[in-house]
């Protein structure tokens, strides 16, 4: 043999072709792929742990879980009364029950009453109708729960009219209120949400009358739920 001329060692990967025919396994790739795998896991318990904290911080949801009824000021209804003479204050809760348009009740308060909100409506979003000459709008804000089954539509729930003093009749306005950014279209059984209704009523209208909620718009308001709104 020729001494002369080393021998060049084999550099050829293993593998098909090979000696054995058959790719080894390289420790260093299983020790890589499983690091890989450790930090593609890490990264979605992270993920979605940094997701949830988030929320929890910066309120997220704009509904939660009802583990009481809304927060209202006064008594909690079983039965909604009816009828103006049965009127309860601002911050009563009662149930609201409508077959045709959802399974089970909504436990309403309305909370609050803004006199005059025109700022705020006008705020909430740039295509809302600026108010007429003489006019402003009012807000009035509830807190509701809803129980039952299937889903409930945030838009269709109840119908809620504005009744002033010397007894005027005042309709939802469907302006876009500050809150209905936050309000999802549908919520769940368990579910508890805050709405608000804009009326137009006259600039000089003086505070008071009554918030009037009716299962559905067109049904008389002497069967409704009256609510003292000042």
């Amino acid at each position: 043999m020729d001494q002369s001329s080393p021998r060049t060692p084999r550099t050829e990967p293993m593998g098909i072709g090979g000696p054995d025919g058959q790719r080894p396994r390289s420790s260093r790739t299983s020790f890589y792929v499983g690091i890989g795998c450790v930090a593609v896991i890490l990264g979605l318990v992270l993920g979605v742990g940094g997701f949830f904290g988030v929320r929890a911080v910066t309120g997220g949801d704009p509904t939660q879980t009802a583990t009481t009824d809304p927060a209202g000021t006064g008594e909690s209804l079983e039965v909604a009364p009816e009828g103006k003479e049965a009127a309860v204050p601002l911050g009563t809760s009662f149930p609201v029950v409508s077959p045709d348009e959802f399974t089970g009740e909504v436990q309403v308060a309305v909370t609050e009453m803004d006199w005059d909100a025109t700022a705020e409506v006008a705020e909430a979003n740039e295509y809302n109708d600026p108010p007429g000459s003489g006019e402003k709008y009012v807000l009035a804000t509830m807190e509701a729960a809803f129980h039952g089954e299937g889903t409930l539509s945030t838009t269709f729930w109840v119908s809620v009219t504005y009744v002033a003093e010397d007894g005027a009749e005042y309709g939802n306005s469907y302006a876009i209120t500050p809150l209905a950014s936050q309000l999802p279209w549908e919520v769940s059984d368990g579910t508890s949400f805050s709405q608000q209704t804009a009326f137009l009523i006259p600039q000089d209208a003086p505070e008071g009358g009554h918030i009037v909620l009716t299962p559905t718009s067109g049904v008389d308001l002497a069967t409704g739920t009256w609510v003292t709104a000042a």
